[in-house]
C-alpha cells in the first residue's frame, strides 16, 4: 500500500534517475535571481551582467552556488574555502569572469549578424555561432564548448511515462592542478556567462539582445528585428543620434542618385528640361515626390559632385 501511495503522488512526468542530491545538481527550474518575475527573465539577467554596474549581484549568485560546490569536502576545495575564508575581495575574480565573458560572447553573437563590408548595417536572423570574425581565432560554439560543455555536459533521463528530458548541470567549481586561485575562479565565472549565455541562444528572445553603434551599451528589443538595418543600430538613450545619421544618409543616397541623373541626362533627348527630368530619377528611386525646385536648391552640390566625378576620370 505505501508503494502504491508512492506512485500516485509522483508526477508522470518525474525522471527516473539514478543519480540523487549534491552529485546530480541538475537544473530543474528557473534560477534566475530575483528576476522571475519579469517577462523575460533570463534576457533581463544576462543585460544587467552585461551592463557590469550589478558587480554585486553577480557576486552574491556566484558567493551562493560556491558554498554549494564546497559542502563536497576534498583537500584542494578546503584549502580554497580557508583562502575565500580569509580573503573575500578573491571572489571578485570570479565576478570579473562572468561579465568579461558574457559581454564577449555577446559581442560574438551580435557581430556575426553584421556586415563585413558595411559594419552599419546589421541583420539579427543572420547570426551563427560557428562564425568566426576578423580578429578571432574561434568560433562562439567552440567558446561555449570549452568553457562549459566540455566539462558540464547534458544528458538524456528516462521520465516515468516512458518520455525522455534533456538534463543540464549547474556549472561546478572544479579546482584545477596547474592554475593559479584567482584564474580558476575567473574560468568559474565564465562557465557560469556560458551557462546563461547558452540559455539565452536556446530561446526566441536570442535575435532581441542588441548592441547600440554610439555609445556600445547593450539593450533589447521588445521585439526581434528581422529586416536588415542598414544605417546603425542605436539603444533608446541614442535614437536621436540614430535620426540624425540616417536622414543625413538618405540625403547622401538621393544626392548621389541626382548626380548621376545630372550626367546621365546630356547622353540623350528628353521632353522635360534637365532639373524637372533629375528630379522624377530622384523620386524613382527613392520614392520620394521632389519637382524641378528641389534640384534648384541643391544644384551647387549637385554641381560640384558632378565636377569631382568628372576630375577624379580626367
Amino acid at each position: 500500500m505505501e508503494n502504491a501511495s508512492k506512485h500516485r503522488q509522483l508526477s508522470k512526468g518525474e525522471t527516473l534517475s539514478p543519480i540523487s542530491g549534491l552529485a546530480r545538481r541538475t537544473v530543474e527550474s528557473p534560477l534566475i535571481p530575483g528576476f522571475r518575475k519579469e517577462p523575460r527573465p533570463l534576457l533581463s539577467f544576462i543585460l544587467r551582467v552585461l551592463d557590469g554596474k550589478h558587480a554585486q549581484m553577480v557576486r552574491q549568485h556566484l558567493e551562493a552556488f560556491l558554498r554549494f560546490d564546497f559542502q563536497i569536502s576534498t583537500p584542494e576545495r578546503d584549502v580554497i574555502q580557508r583562502r575565500l575564508a580569509d580573503d573575500p575581495a578573491l571572489i571578485s575574480n570570479a565576478v570579473d569572469g562572468m561579465i568579461a565573458g558574457m559581454r564577449e560572447m555577446a559581442d560574438m553573437w551580435i557581430d556575426s549578424g553584421k556586415s563585413l563590408l558595411n559594419p552599419e548595417a546589421d541583420t539579427p536572423a543572420d547570426r551563427n555561432v560557428e562564425d568566426v570574425q576578423p580578429g578571432r581565432e574561434y568560433s562562439l560554439a567552440l567558446l561555449i564548448y570549452r568553457a562549459l560543455l566540455r566539462t558540464e555536459p547534458a544528458y538524456k533521463e528516462l521520465c516515468r511515462d516512458g518520455s525522455q528530458k534533456i538534463i543540464e548541470h549547474f556549472p561546478r567549481f572544479d579546482p584545477q592542478q596547474f592554475l593559479e586561485l584567482d584564474e580558476m575562479l575567473k574560468a568559474h565565472g565564465r562557465k557560469w556567462a556560458a551557462f546563461y549565455f547558452s540559455r539565452l541562444l536556446d530561446s526566441r528572445d536570442s535575435l532581441s539582445l542588441s548592441r547600440c553603434d554610439h555609445c556600445k551599451s547593450y539593450f533589447a528589443y521588445e521585439r526581434a528585428r528581422l529586416r536588415k538595418v542598414k544605417h546603425g543600430v542605436f539603444c533608446p538613450k541614442c535614437k536621436g543620434t540614430g535620426s540624425v545619421k540616417r536622414t543625413e544618409a538618405s540625403r547622401k543616397a538621393r544626392l548621389d542618385t541626382a548626380t548621376r541623373a545630372w550626367i546621365e541626362y546630356g547622353g540623350k533627348p528628353h521632353r522635360l528640361n534637365q532639373r524637372e527630368w533629375v528630379a522624377g530619377e530622384v523620386n524613382k528611386s527613392h520614392g520620394t515626390s521632389f519637382g524641378a525646385r528641389w534640384v534648384s536648391q541643391h544644384l551647387k552640390e549637385i554641381q560640384e559632385r558632378v565636377e569631382a566625378q568628372r576630375n577624379a576620370k580626367g
